[in-house]
């Protein structure tokens, strides 16, 4: 079974702890996402990891750096992240993410490799990384709708890299997370689905239902 990951995109310190106190009550909770934006890779600029605290150890945290050019790593590594994922397109070339990729792996981090909507699956092929992220919305702001063509591209990273572990971000919710699973995502990151609503537990269980 996939392990449901809440996606956590905040601008504030205090936004981002609320949003954490409620997240880590849900139960059989393993992993938490949380998204970076430096305003210019996408619209929005987002907490700065050096405003953080250090993280809850109990749970593995994961950094998705919407951020062009990624290179200082050493604040994510302070506040506790195993893993950071970096964006195909954040960088001049393939070459440049290989490069990227490889020094967050020389620092302990777990690495994952994420490609925008509009990017082909194949752009991944060379690419070593211990996860893959494939956007199902366009990268930047919670609250967007599923794009539907996601499904089959999972599907076709899954069959083009048939061991890899496939994480889906975007617009995740009820009606389409049993799909996102049988295509073949081993994560799957909700966001407002489950950050937007009045009982986030409720949510929660609905979710892990439909995966079963």
């Amino acid at each position: 079974m996939p392990l449901i990951v809440p996606a956590i995109l905040e601008k504030t310190k205090e936004g981002f702890l609320e949003k954490v106190s409620s997240v880590v009550k849900l139960p059989g909770l393993e992993r938490i996402h949380v998204d970076f934006g430096d305003g210019s890779f996408i619209d929005n600029r987002l907490l700065d990891p050096s405003d953080m605290d250090t993280l809850n150890p109990a749970f593995t945290w994961e950094a998705h750096l919407m951020v062009k050019n990624p290179k200082d790593f050493l604040d994510y590594q302070i506040c506790g992240f195993k893993t950071i994922i970096v964006h195909f397109e954040a960088y001049e070339s393939k070459a440049d993410l290989i490069r990227g990729l490889s020094e967050i792996k020389s620092m302990g981090f777990k690495t994952g490799a994420a490609i925008n909507p509009d990017t082909e699956v194949g752009a991944l092929n060379g690419v070593d990384a211990d996860q893959y992220l494939v956007m199902s919305v366009v990268p930047g702001k919670q609250g967007q709708g599923f794009i539907p063509g996601t499904i089959e591209r999972v599907a076709e990273l899954k069959k083009l890299m048939p061991h890899v572990i496939i994480e889906v971000d975007g617009g995740v919710n009820e009606t389409n997370i049993k799909s996102i699973k049988e295509a073949g995502a081993d994560l799957i990151c909700v966001g407002s689905a489950l950050m937007k609503v009045p009982d986030m537990h409720q949510v929660y269980e609905k979710l892990l239902d439909e995966i079963m």
